[in-house]
């Protein structure tokens, strides 16, 4: 039976894990302190929440929020990224940082219900985010809609631009 301070913990952890879009679990054991700041740093700076827990205290929440966890991967010290808005977001974030610091390492992840492996991570974090998406949707949206319109002023400008030129060739204004 958990402890009332465990158990503050559990709550506390299962109500962000439940709020979450994604989560990271990554291994910090081989960082040292200056990385490890640095690298929660970042990930608050991306609007991320950043943690370190107990695997036991993690898979409880996880359970307790209905979020997918990898009872596998709770094998040594671990730190979880919470993302709360773009699913990508802890993904992109943690990739781009792992270029810097080599002694990150992932552990799995999770999107509600779905497991996701070191690998789908990686993946994850080279697809475009939702405002990118977004963008290329109304892009393509909006090329053939001004397309069309290009298409069917261009006779009556065209009109106008004969007329006007009647209208001088006749010694009127237009």
């Amino acid at each position: 039976m958990p402890t009332k301070q465990k158990e503050g913990i559990i709550d506390e952890l299962s109500e962000k894990l439940s709020k979450s879009t994604a989560v990271v679990l990554i291994e910090t054991q081989a960082m040292n302190m200056k990385e490890q700041i640095s690298v929660r740093k970042k990930f608050r700076s991306e609007g991320l929440d950043v943690q370190v827990v107990k695997n036991t205290l993690l898979r409880i929440a996880g359970k307790k929020a209905g979020v997918a966890i990898d009872a596998d991967s709770l094998n040594r010290p671990t730190a979880i990224i919470i993302g709360y808005g773009d699913e990508t977001g802890p993904a992109k974030v943690l990739v781009d940082l792992m270029k810097t610091v080599k002694t990150i390492s992932i552990k799995s992840g999770a999107m509600k219900a779905a497991k996701l492996s070191a690998q789908d991570i990686e993946e994850l974090a080279k697809v475009p985010g939702k405002q990118e998406l977004r963008g290329q949707v109304v892009g393509s949206v909006i090329g053939p809609l001004q397309e069309t319109h290009g298409l069917l002023s261009a006779p009556i400008r065209d009109l106008v631009g004969v007329l006007r030129n009647y209208a001088e060739k006749q010694g009127g204004a237009f």
